[in-house]
């Protein structure tokens, strides 16, 4: 039977490898086969004379990319090659086509004229500007075979010329390349657009016809080899690691998935698109997302990025500033409204957007540290939880390495009240008495913890003596401690701690009433929190609507109720929380005296809520 077993353990060993080893080739052949396209394709224009190659393909997919590498190997490889690009973007006649071929060729018209025309002076209409002013024709019929020898001609955007320049004469000046001047010409189009223009388009019978059937009329007379540009993956993945401003090399792979993914999925293969989604994922990037990036928390980093679609915000906003739709985006949020702004303002971005987008992003930062801090915390109090310390251990150090990136750049202050203080330094203890060793955060915790108590009062009726003798403790453990309780007790003495303006935003949070998160407050000016109440209907409105909820026996808050634990926390420090102070004070101005009233006829409607109690009880007559 172990033999069995052993046979079976090495059967799945090599087929795991040799899974493995398929799956890297083919991700490398991948790659080489793009290169080999490219290769291949320069090589075909180089040894052969007299081609006229066309690379097909829909907007954006990558077809001008293609060439451009093509032209780079050409450049790179063959020095006796020249190769000649025109854009045929707007082109009103195939003379400027020409003019641009013979100024690529031999400079300004002054070079050309003096080159090719030395001994005809007749020809030449006049001089302007110090320009010698002569017909492109006549310039181009006098150029001979061998001012083309070594040429190759590009001609792209052919859809996108001018309705003025008919087809038939891009054909006829290809064919002329080709047979009089005998160099290869590249033509790169989008033969399906070129289709739609004639279909829209009220020309005459005569002109439809030049549109809608010149490919398949003059290909076998022209046109010598096509290549079409079907799949851009690995072109896109290509600009995205070129393009993306990221340093470290594995976020930058994570984040090249992200974008690539939403590219297939809303960007329907268009390079264009995004060469400015890049453009613009860097800005945000540099103005808030990196802020907040260090290897440690690399991989909630990058959770957050995309579980809050952040980048596919960017995207959508991108897309729709330059193909406008008519329907909102499904997962558009605040950072598709302030990319549209930002995409109208001429790309700036105003002060209070950047405040936004930092302030959501660090919500997101906290909100994740804040599940990961109580699942821990749970495993290490919940009796019924079974994992062992080497679970908690790994556990606590996935917390830390979440907490370094902020605990400068953004500050331990978003962790109020006792739970997280004192939770903190509980699970620092735990982790040295499960590993030996001494987290890494370890004295940014003590520090956390010696601030949040550092005014408090021993031995007062509402002090909490446990934390007390743990800071007279860790006062005594170390100089460096007790200097540090020193500064920050004369910080709070000289009241240099510089008072919080209270501001709610747009969306519903209602985070910020439930306990221990309440003890926030306390940072923050009593009058700006009436001013909130007063100014901001959206906060005014939630606030009615939590301490609404009724009272139930549970142990855990709902969606629809407070447990009894917390509702005895909330009337604990109702006389001595600013929110509740701060309530009381603005619904007792004699501008709200109807308005009070109403709001107890309706509270006496509910058996039981922290309202009630704060309106009956702690308000004035």
């Amino acid at each position: 039977m172990m033999k069995i077993i052993a046979v079976l353990y090495y059967i799945s060993s090599v087929i795991t490898l040799y899974c493995s080893f398929v799956i890297k080739k083919c991700k490398k052949e991948k790659v080489v086969s793009e290169n080999y396209k490219v290769t291949k394709t320069s090589e075909y224009l180089i040894s052969k004379e007299k081609q006229c190659l066309v690379i097909l393909g829909s907007w954006g997919c990558g077809k001008t990319y293609f060439w451009k590498q093509i032209e780079k190997e050409i450049t790179l490889n063959f020095n006796n090659k020249k190769v000649i690009y025109i854009d045929l973007f707007g082109k009103e006649s195939y003379k400027q086509v020409i003019e641009e071929i013979v100024v690529s060729l031999h400079g300004n018209y002054n070079n050309i004229t003096k080159k090719t025309f030395k001994g005809l002076e007749g020809l030449i209409k006049g001089a302007s500007g110090g320009l010698i002013n002569i017909d492109s024709d006549v310039i181009f019929s006098f150029l001979k075979k061998e001012d083309f020898e070594k040429i190759i001609v590009c001609l792209d955007n052919i859809e996108r010329k001018s309705d003025n320049l008919p087809l038939k004469e891009i054909l006829g000046l290809v064919n002329l390349l080709k047979e009089e001047k005998e160099c290869n010409v590249v033509m790169i189009l989008n033969k399906d657009e070129l289709k739609k223009q004639n279909d829209d388009s009220d020309s005459n019978k005569e002109d439809k016809q030049d549109t809608k059937d010149w490919y398949q009329e003059y290909k076998e007379k022209v046109i010598d080899c096509e290549y079409t540009i079907k799949d851009n993956n690995e072109i896109a993945k290509d600009i995205i690691i070129e393009k993306l401003k990221v340093q470290d090399k594995a976020l930058k792979d994570d984040l090249k998935n992200i974008i690539f993914t939403h590219y297939k999925e809303h960007l329907n293969n268009n390079l264009r698109l995004l060469l400015k989604s890049l453009e613009h994922i860097n800005h945000f990037n540099d103005i808030c997302f990196m802020k907040f990036y260090n290897k440690e928390n690399h991989d909630n980093f990058v959770h957050i990025i995309l579980e809050n679609h952040y980048y596919l915000n960017i995207i959508q906003a991108i897309l729709d500033y330059y193909i406008p739709s008519k329907n909102f985006p499904r997962n558009a949020n605040s950072m598709y409204i302030i990319t549209s702004n930002y995409m109208k303002n001429f790309f700036t971005i105003d002060k209070a957007d950047i405040e936004k987008i930092n302030y959501d992003f660090t919500s997101c930062l906290k909100s994740s540290i804040s599940k990961h801090f109580r699942d821990i915390y749970n495993m290490l109090h919940d009796e019924y939880n079974n994992s062992n310390d080497i679970k908690c251990s790994k556990a606590i150090e996935d917390l830390a390495k979440m907490l370094l990136p902020i605990k400068d750049k953004y500050s331990w202050d978003i962790f109020k009240g006792e739970f997280y203080c004192e939770g903190f330094l509980q699970i620092a203890y735990l982790y040295k008495r499960m590993t030996n060793k001494k987290l890494d955060i370890t004295d940014e915790i003590i520090k956390f913890f010696i601030k949040s108590n550092g005014n408090s009062i021993p031995f007062k009726s509402n002090s909490n003596l446990t934390s007390f003798k743990r800071l007279r403790t860790l006062i005594a453990i170390q100089p460096k401690y007790a200097e540090f309780y020193e500064n920050t007790r004369k910080f709070h003495k000289t009241d240099h701690r510089r008072e919080m303006i209270f501001e709610y935003h747009k969306e519903p949070d209602f985070e910020n009433f439930h306990n221990p998160q309440i003890d926030n407050f306390n940072t923050y000016t009593h009058q700006s929190i009436i001013d909130c109440f007063k100014n901001n209907n959206q906060f005014y409105k939630d606030f009615i609507y939590f301490f609404s909820l009724p009272i139930n026996e549970s142990t855990e808050d709902s969606k629809n109720c407070i447990s009894i634990s917390n509702y005895k926390k909330y009337l604990k420090i109702i006389d001595s929380n600013n929110l509740f102070r701060a309530f009381n004070d603005f619904i007792n101005q004699n501008e709200y005296k109807v308005k009070k009233k109403l709001l107890i006829k309706n509270r006496t409607k509910i058996k039981k809520c922290v309202l009630s109690e704060l309106l009956l009880t702690h308000s004035t007559p």
